[in-house]
């Protein structure tokens, strides 16, 4: 979207491998956006305060957790709402990028996503979004990435694009994903990513991620971070600091792993490490 006007904050980034778009996070205050189109498809989420948004002929006061997906092309404004001020975060897609994506991921190939209304109430897809515009501005895990921006396009090819072919059947894989898992046990430092994951094994991201999230009940990701932590719970419990056992279980950081641990356990790694001294 256009930024003239007031802004209190914004930052724009190239994200490569989230097919190829550009990025924007702000927060704007007092701003108007006049009727435009883009050559992109734009990917929204409110993360804050009110926009009055304008597709075509449809329009919604757009709050915090709300999605807006508007294809190239289309022509839509927008205005501040409520005390005046909004923040959202927005990946810029290209047609052919959708496409190409689309391919990769082993789903019918799409250059639009067509939806029957611009405006998605969707919390799960809302956080998708919010994560990959996230994990790409702060480059923290690919792999958390690739998955999370895999099962937003798949969420929307299923639930709300319109004229969408239907999404491959996947059978119960259980030896795939036995394999994956003691893949993903061995390998704790592997900077593997759903694709590179998906090709190892012979099958298309879609295939991999379809059958782990049946079989297993998580994600490959999710599967990953929580082998991580049960195997640093020894490791805190025998007194090795934190700052190693990150390390050790392959995590960016000791933010990284304490985030990560506390999400599971509910407390940080300090906390549980303190209860064995």
């Amino acid at each position: 979207m256009n930024t003239n006007g007031p802004t209190k904050t914004i930052k724009l980034w190239h994200a490569p491998d989230v097919m190829d778009a550009v990025m924007l996070k702000g927060q704007f205050v007092g701003h108007r956006y006049p009727p435009h189109a883009h050559d992109t498809h734009c990917l929204a989420v409110i993360t804050g305060g009110a926009l009055a948004v304008e597709v075509q002929d449809q329009r919604r006061v757009c709050r915090r957790g709300d999605v807006i997906i508007i294809d190239a092309d289309v022509v839509h404004a927008g205005l501040a709402a409520g005390d005046g001020q909004w923040k959202m975060r927005v990946a810029h897609v290209q047609p052919a990028a959708l496409a190409a994506y689309c391919e990769r991921l082993g789903i019918p190939r799409r250059e639009r996503f067509d939806m029957p209304s611009p405006f998605v109430a969707d919390a799960e897809l809302s956080q998708q979004l919010y994560g990959v515009n996230w994990c790409s501005e702060v480059d923290e895990d690919r792999f958390k990435r690739s998955e999370t921006l895999a099962r937003a396009v798949i969420g929307l090819h299923a639930r709300h694009a319109g004229r969408s072919a239907a999404l491959p059947v996947v059978r119960s894989e259980p030896a795939l994903v036995r394999a994956v898992k003691s893949r993903l046990r061995d390998e704790l430092h592997a900077h593997s990513t759903l694709s590179t994951l998906a090709c190892e094994f012979g099958v298309t991201p879609f295939v991999l991620l379809r059958a782990f999230v049946r079989d297993a009940g998580l994600s490959p990701h999710a599967f990953l971070q929580q082998e991580r932590v049960r195997r640093a719970m020894p490791l805190l419990r025998a007194g090795k600091p934190i700052a190693e056992v990150s390390v050790r279980m392959g995590f960016a950081d000791q933010s990284h792993f304490t985030r990560v641990f506390k999400q599971q356990t509910g407390v940080t790694p300090k906390v549980y490490q303190a209860a064995f001294s």
